[in-house]
């Protein structure tokens, strides 16, 4: 299948991972707005676990970034096969972690700063997760239909998922990690 044959294919559970996700993003933004004290800590705690990445030289960084992504975005497509329940909170959870995100760079840094650290590697990055998981999505569904009878091939679905994860998913994702390695963390 095509890359326009399968995004059109998958259409409906796109639609429901950019939903998903943009209010995931709006959730995180007030929390971080009404919670500061707790988002204060929730970011400290992030900042602790991707020291020792960015105290590596770039090449290591880049490594972990994009072996890291294309991980979570496998699992995203593969653990579909439990109802959609992982790709799902993949969505929300880096949803709600860019709401935050959002809300404190806007308050600290403001509106250019956050864009000018997100864009460069969202435009490929952002795109890439919400294509796995809406991919996770719709293998969770598949599932679903294969349980109450109806006609679906689980091995169908999760072969087209995991073919569209290596032809199209997995170069972004280098893209993605190559902007964020080399460009990103010399803006910083």
């Amino acid at each position: 299948m095509s890359f326009r044959g399968y995004i059109f294919y998958i259409r409906k559970f796109i639609l429901a991972a950019f939903l998903v996700f943009v209010l995931a993003i709006v959730l995180g933004y007030f929390f971080a707005q009404y919670f500061s004290m707790e988002t204060e800590m929730l970011l400290k705690e992030l900042i602790q676990k991707i020291e020792p990445i960015i105290e590596m030289p770039p090449f290591g960084q880049f490594l972990i970034i994009f072996l890291n992504n294309s991980f979570i975005a496998f699992l995203a497509i593969l653990l579909g096969l439990i109802f959609g329940i992982f790709p799902f909170l993949v969505l929300f959870s880096n949803g709600f972690l860019l709401g935050l995100m959002l809300n404190f760079t806007r308050s600290v840094f403001g509106w250019p700063s956050f864009f000018a650290l997100i864009l460069p590697h969202g435009i490929f990055e952002i795109p890439a997760a919400l294509l796995a998981c809406a991919a996770g999505l719709k293998i969770g569904k598949t599932v679903l239909d294969k349980i109450l009878k109806k006609k679906a091939s689980i091995k169908e679905e999760l072969n087209y998922a995991l073919v569209f994860f290596l032809k199209f998913l997995f170069p972004l994702l280098a893209i993605a990690a190559a902007i964020e390695t080399f460009l990103i963390s010399r803006l910083l």
